[in-house]
């Protein structure tokens, strides 16, 4: 299968889009991209960028020549599966030397594993390393677009991702150093094997395994959820916790949603952030397994008008 794995053979993420200035300023505005810096294990030119798919081809190269800092834009000729989604990606990498660029040229075609180019320090940079961002989808436009921070971030079809949301690491090709924080889900681990399944509708969660048990949540469609044994047909997801059967598929959605529990004793559910307390599937007991459709100031939405407070989940 065509998976996407990180791109370097030893992965030493020395900035991340959360923990530094000039990274945080691409996050926090609109549109916004998630840069990484990775210096390839150590100071120095001494690492390459890899092919991290069966086939990438080079679709832009700016800067070389110029002042401006060096700029390379990477796209895969077919869809690519990665942990959240299955499509085309594109990845932006900077601060390669002009040397390097130059051996590179439009339409040139890599194939999985193959060495790309060596990290630099072109531009701005203080030391040798890869500046990397993912996108979802192919280039868009001329592959940049201005935030509202005034900073350019990569413009691609489908938007900007998250690097561990876009790379699995293949530990028989990559040693991790440093992540910085950074989860990533190993290409060989738990998280790839045949417990995980993802529901195909909004599915209620019950405390045994039938109809006739009480419901106490609900687990919205395209949610990846880790089954721990079939009952007659039904899932067991927790020791408490049963999904219909009927509805889970193997088949991995271009999106989905991944979970985690509560960990207050009992949570209550709103209508919105900071909202009306709502008495229907209210409140959650600890341990209930959600949903994570998206998060806002603090509050995380489980299911369509149904918000927890962030805190009290993990």
């Amino acid at each position: 299968m065509n998976y996407l794995i990180y791109p370097l053979k030893i992965m030493n993420i020395t900035q991340t889009y959360k923990n530094d200035f000039t990274h945080s300023r691409h996050t926090v505005g609109t549109p916004k991209d998630y840069p990484i810096d990775d210096n390839c294990g150590s100071p120095g030119p001494n690492g390459y960028f890899y092919c991290p798919c069966d086939n990438m081809v080079v679709k832009k190269i700016f800067g070389v020549g110029t002042t401006s800092t060096n700029v390379l834009w990477l796209e895969s000729t077919t869809k690519v599966v990665t942990p959240t989604f299955n499509d085309y990606v594109t990845i932006m990498v900077a601060h390669i030397e002009d040397s390097e660029l130059n051996k590179l040229s439009i339409g040139q075609i890599f194939s999985r594993k193959e060495a790309i180019a060596l990290e630099g320090k072109d531009g701005l940079a203080t030391g040798d390393h890869f500046h990397i961002v993912v996108g979802r989808g192919k280039i868009n436009g001329t592959g940049l677009i201005k935030n509202s921070n005034g900073i350019y971030v990569l413009n691609t079809t489908g938007g900007s991702i998250k690097p561990e949301e876009a790379f699995f690491v293949d530990n028989d090709f990559t040693k991790i150093k440093s992540s910085n924080g950074l989860n990533f889900i190993n290409l060989y681990s738990d998280n790839n094997t045949s417990d995980y399944y993802y529901t195909t509708n909004n599915l209620n969660v019950r405390v045994g395994p039938a109809v006739s048990y009480n419901s106490i949540n609900i687990i919205p469609k395209n949610t990846r959820i880790k089954v721990i044994e079939f009952t007659n047909n039904w899932a067991k997801i927790s020791n408490k916790e049963y999904i219909s059967g009927n509805y889970l598929s193997k088949d991995i959605p271009n999106k989905y949603y991944d979970t985690k529990n509560v960990t207050a004793d009992l949570l209550n559910v709103r209508n919105n952030p900071n909202g009306q307390i709502l008495k229907k599937l209210s409140p959650l007991p600890k341990g209930t397994t959600i949903a994570i459709v998206s998060e806002k100031g603090g509050w995380t939405k489980i299911s369509e008008n149904r918000w927890i407070s962030s805190k009290f989940i993990n």
